[in-house]
């Protein structure tokens, strides 16, 4: 049996790069997060941030280990991801103003990360090869078979 961790190492450069671009995508929205505490303090609990890294390790290590599940829920994460850093923006420039061109930049950055992360678990290649490591459906051996067609 082949090692999941050999697995991810022989996928096609999409999944490498998907994984790539995720694993610096997270890493910019903690970096984030500790932007907006350091510029707003008192804004963001210790545990939200610790809670934010959890996530991202939990999801980029079954994203890694090639779990056909964890690729779907990445994707949907990176979705809400992207919409929360555009509602972000989106504030910032027209309510706010830019008062700190910084957070807005560094929250495009997140964005763009996490939607080049989406877009490359979305291609073709990508998706054809988490599909590959779906379980066969077991066949019927011959009794099993026999008694189901009977029914």
């Amino acid at each position: 049996m082949q090692l999941k961790e050999q697995l991810f190492f022989k996928s096609p450069p999409t999944v490498r790069k998907a994984f790539v671009f995720l694993a610096a995508a997270w890493v910019s929205l903690l970096a984030f997060v500790y932007h907006i505490n350091f510029s707003f303090p008192g804004t963001i609990h210790p545990n939200n941030a610790v809670r934010v890294a959890l996530v991202g390790i939990g999801i980029g290590y079954f994203v890694f280990r090639i779990k056909p599940w964890a690729r779907t829920l990445c994707i949907f994460f990176n979705i809400g991801i992207i919409g929360i850093n555009a509602l972000f923006i989106a504030i910032r420039v027209t309510s706010l103003g830019l008062t700190s061109p910084a957070l807005t930049l560094h929250a495009l950055l997140s964005a763009l990360l996490f939607g080049l992360s989406a877009y490359f678990l979305l291609l073709e290649p990508t998706a054809r090869f988490y599909r590959q490591q779906l379980p066969k459906p077991a066949e019927k051996s011959g009794s099993e078979g026999r008694e189901n067609s009977k029914r």
